[in-house]
């Protein structure tokens, strides 16, 4: 199907945060014709809620409750302290949508959870796994055989090569290259532009060629094993029709 296909009904989408990336968020994603952007939620300065952002209304946090039968939620939120929100809308009964760009290359036998997105020009090789609430930026590299944990941001550019296993909370900067086989811990920050040539621990911060550590007991507090709640994964190509190429299915 092509490009003009027209949807009995479009999923009606939240976006959680009202900064200036929400409206590059959405300008990202508005090509998707199964979805309809129709508000921002807002969390720490209710004056806002009423304005607008990128032509939306802006919504007060306590004010959607009642909203989550009918509206799915996505968090455009780079902080990886994001789950503290997300934990707060999913107890109230919010279901997260799953958004990759038309641009990205997804392998089939990748599976990736709920709440993620990936930004346009991504690439994600095989049989790798990609955690709920995740956040791929532009032109990110995801190699084969990779596990990615949940609420981890890779900004831009990112390359993270094979069988790496990166853990929850982490945040890979812009441009930072992960070389086969490493292991981050979960809450670690990597500074843009960072060459990872070892293992990291959790909650540090490192930067460099090859990166150092800079700082330990750095970034958000790490989870304990099992902490994070288990969100069920789908393989990717049952997501395709819903959130990928219009319809199309390869």
């Amino acid at each position: 199907m092509g490009s003009g296909q027209m949807f009995d009904e479009k999923e009606k989408i939240l976006v959680i945060g009202t900064t200036a990336y929400a409206a590059v968020f959405i300008d990202m994603f508005e090509c998707l014709e199964c979805i309809e952007f129709v508000g921002c939620v807002e969390n720490r300065d209710k004056t806002r809620s009423g304005r607008r952002l990128a032509g939306l209304p802006i919504y007060w946090t306590e004010d959607i409750a009642g909203l989550a039968a009918s509206h799915k939620l996505m968090c455009a939120l780079g902080t990886t302290l994001r789950k503290r929100w997300i934990t707060d809308c999913n107890a109230v009964g919010f279901d997260f949508i799953t958004l990759v760009h038309p641009s990205c290359v997804i392998s089939q036998n990748t599976t990736i959870g709920e709440g993620t997105s990936i930004d346009a020009g991504s690439v994600v090789a095989g049989y790798s796994d990609i955690g709920a609430h995740v956040r791929i930026g532009r032109q990110a590299s995801l190699g084969h055989h990779t596990t990615i944990g949940a609420f981890t941001t890779i900004h831009p550019g990112a390359i993270i090569s094979g069988s790496c296993t990166i853990g929850n909370q982490v945040t890979i900067g812009t441009g930072t290259v992960v070389i086969d086989g490493i292991k981050i811990g979960a809450g670690a920050v990597i500074a843009a532009g960072t060459v990872v040539t070892c293992d990291v621990p959790s909650n540090v911060l490192l930067a460099g060629n090859p990166g150092i550590i800079k700082r330990q007991d750095y970034g958000p507090q790490s989870p304990r094993d099992g902490e994070v709640r288990q969100i069920h994964k789908v393989q990717f190509r049952k997501h395709l029709p819903l959130i990928n190429f219009f319809g199309s299915k390869f």
